[in-house]
């Protein structure tokens, strides 16, 4: 007897990969989520795990080296894909992306994980050890200049996803019309985009404890200068109006809630 991949799902499954391919999905639930670095992964897959197993992953922090554990919807139909309440991306302010992948991986020597991303930027781009904030904003637009380059010459090497623009990325589901979920809005806007198939959806987010949160010596606030913003808008122009579409089609929520990175 074959045992069924997905509890929710009896029709035919396709036989090669289609567009489900770089989508994660649940065994219980019909839940579809495009995965974009940097945008509340580490929390969805962990939610995603704890929807199926009803219990936290025992490598919460380091899930992502877990991949083949989760189940892609690579052979669901695109029609079922598309059924409310449809599959769904997390977006996310492209300064704060930046800034996330600033400090958890370029500005943090404790990082071994990601010692040779930051060799490679580093070097490529001219940052050096920071001993202030005059350092950070420094790097901050080395960072960036170099990234610009890295993604419109392709002359810098391949891209790493975790700096990739985002509408890359939802480029790959763009024919479905994903729903896109803002990472400052999840904790209102998955439970009201997810009620319909999972009714404890909130619940199940609440038992969910772990981010990817790393140290940051200086506040968005306090970091960010005019020069920064405008370097962050001209590498990621498309990301911010995607973003702020999102936004504003969901309008302002009943509360503003830290981030999840």
């Amino acid at each position: 007897m074959t045992t069924k991949p997905f509890d929710w799902y009896d029709g035919a499954l396709l036989e090669t990969p289609g567009p489900g391919r770089v989508l994660l999905t649940s065994r219980r639930y019909p839940v579809f989520y495009l995965q974009i670095l940097k945008c509340g992964c580490t929390f969805m897959r962990n939610l995603i795990w704890y929807l199926d197993h009803d219990a936290l992953h025992p490598a919460g922090n380091r899930i992502h080296a877990h991949d083949d554990e989760f189940l892609k919807a690579a052979l669901i139909p695109a029609p079922m894909l598309q059924r409310p309440p449809g599959l769904f991306s997390i977006v996310r302010d492209p300064l704060d992306r930046f800034l996330s992948l600033y400090w958890d991986k370029l500005a943090n020597p404790d990082n071994d994980r990601d010692a040779g991303m930051r060799a490679r930027v580093t070097s490529a781009s001219g940052m050096v050890q920071a001993e202030d904030i005059a350092g950070h904003r420094a790097n901050c637009l080395k960072a960036l200049d170099w990234i610009g380059r890295n993604l419109d010459t392709k002359s810098e090497g391949k891209p790493n996803p975790h700096w990739q623009r985002q509408s890359v990325r939802l480029k790959q589901v763009q024919a479905l019309a994903p729903k896109l979920l803002t990472l400052d809005g999840l904790s209102w806007q998955l439970p009201a985009h997810l009620a319909p198939v999972i009714p404890d959806i909130a619940d199940k987010m609440a038992a969910v404890r772990v981010r990817n949160r790393s140290v940051r010596p200086f506040t968005r606030d306090q970091i960010v200068t005019p020069a920064i913003e405008a370097a962050a808008e001209r590498v990621y122009a498309l990301d911010y109006a995607t973003y702020r579409q999102a936004r504003d089609d969901w309008g302002p929520g009943p509360t503003k809630t830290p981030q999840q990175g």
